[in-house]
């Protein structure tokens, strides 16, 4: 399977060993590094004489490692995991050596002695689609079962209250959260870890927390009902587990030609990477597409497009109930810059917001432009933007004054995310030219 930066991170057994892992993931720390399609393994120099050898099955996933640490994975499994999800060339295709094909021999030994063999003598290339079709049947039964441990701890939850739920430690969301990734489901980790930080970090966290378990429930029930769902919200579902399309299914769907306007930008810095969120808007097309990019070990991100600028590209998207995550397929070709947003009411944008929640229950934030509105500076001392039809959006993050400033009191087109509860605006119309808004690393 393909391996991404945000999957393995969420394999860490806890905040330190992430870190230590993001250190190690470069090339220059490893003295050898190569990997098959279902392995990979390396050599890094630590605080020992010799190098400490790692392997990583990759359909387990399984970790070895010579280290002395009694974690599980270890910083080095988890550095050489990262290295190649970030860049499969710091791991080119290779036989492995001696010490990592006999343990992965001995793997696969025990593998096949549980795997019910083909009837007939299979073709090299039918008995590989078989040995996938295993790797999925094992990791779905994984799944369910951390998934079934997930239930019983969203009851006693529930049962308990939001205020007990305040009041947990952190180590209870940890721990669940700690399960899920042993049961290969980075996903719901994440979302077990996200309902840990809500408590008390806004004034309606009791709302946004019932909102969250109801949201998490219904993905469980999605999960035990998959194969009777729509094939967009299958995906949906699946990727949200933590079971993403990779780069190259994605690459090999039917591409989307159009001249794309850079229109926004998020940068957010977490605790385990960096996550970059890049919109665009076709021309032709009058559709979105967002540019995911992350970094760990405070690598820096490849800017192939800069906000501001059209570009001309095939884009290709991942599958999913309302398909906005896209690829590349060519690289751009920068035409201009953009001197106007394809923007809608407050109104005309909420409509758009309900259609798309309808088809994905599970939506976080859609990209919103919006004509003509003000910011405000509200009683509550509280920013907002209103229309001239006195509609008004809640505006996030602290860039309400920067957009009174550019706006000069007068109404401008604003592109941004809106999440259901706040606009978080990331560029602005202003004397015929897109400004893009420097917004703070957030978490």
């Amino acid at each position: 399977m393909a391996w991404t930066v945000e999957q393995v991170l969420g394999l860490a057994p806890d905040a330190r060993s992430a870190r230590a892992g993001r250190e190690l993931a470069s090339a220059r720390k490893w003295l050898t590094a190569g990997c098959q399609a279902d392995a990979v393994w390396g050599e890094c120099q630590g605080s020992a004489r010799d190098p400490y050898q790692t392997t990583v099955d990759l359909a387990g996933p399984a970790f070895k490692c010579s280290c002395p640490s009694r974690k599980f994975p270890c910083k080095h499994a988890l550095a050489l995991l990262l290295l190649h999800a970030a860049d499969n060339s710091s791991t080119p295709q290779r036989e492995p050596p001696g010490w990592a094909s006999e343990w992965l021999a001995g793997r696969r030994a025990v593998a096949d002695k549980h795997a019910a063999p083909p009837k007939e003598p299979a073709e090299p290339r039918q008995q590989a689609a078989f040995n996938q079709q295993q790797r999925v049947r094992r990791r779905e039964e994984r799944i369910s079962n951390g998934i079934a441990d997930l239930e019983r701890w969203l009851h006693d939850l529930v049962r308990a209250g939001l205020g007990e739920a305040a009041a947990r430690p952190w180590t209870s969301f940890e721990q669940m959260s700690a399960r899920l990734v042993d049961a290969q489901a980075p996903g719901l980790a994440r979302l077990v870890r996200e309902l840990g930080s809500l408590p008390h970090t806004a004034a309606n966290w009791p709302e946004r927390m019932l909102i969250d378990l109801g949201q998490v429930s219904l993905l469980l029930d999605a999960w035990r009902r998959r194969d009777s769902l729509p094939a967009g919200l299958q995906a949906e579902v699946r990727s949200l587990v933590g079971i993403n399309q990779s780069r190259e299914d994605v690459l090999a769907t039917p591409a989307v030609h159009d001249v794309w306007d850079v229109v926004g930008r998020r940068i957010l810095d977490g605790e385990r990477m960096r996550v970059q969120r890049t919109w665009l808007w076709g021309q032709r097309t009058q559709r979105w597409a967002l540019l995911l990019d992350f970094s760990v070990g405070g690598e820096t991100i490849e800017q192939t497009v800069t906000p501001g600028a059209s570009f001309e590209a095939d884009l290709c998207f991942y599958s999913g109930a309302v398909q906005l995550r896209a690829l590349a397929k060519n690289p751009p070709a920068r035409l201009g810059s953009i001197t106007h947003l394809a923007s809608q009411s407050i109104d005309d944008a909420l409509r758009t917001y309900a259609e798309w929640l309808g088809r994905n229950p599970w939506l976080e934030r859609i990209p919103v432009a919006i004509k003509d509105v003000l910011p405000l500076l509200a009683r509550d001392e509280a920013w907002r933007l209103e229309d001239a039809h006195g509609q008004r959006l809640r505006l996030a993050g602290p860039l309400g004054w920067h957009l009174l400033s550019l706006s000069g009191g007068q109404p401008i087109d604003v592109v941004g995310e809106w999440d259901g509860f706040a606009f978080w605006p990331l560029a602005a119309v202003a004397d015929g030219k897109l400004a893009p808004l420097r917004v703070p690393l957030a978490a």
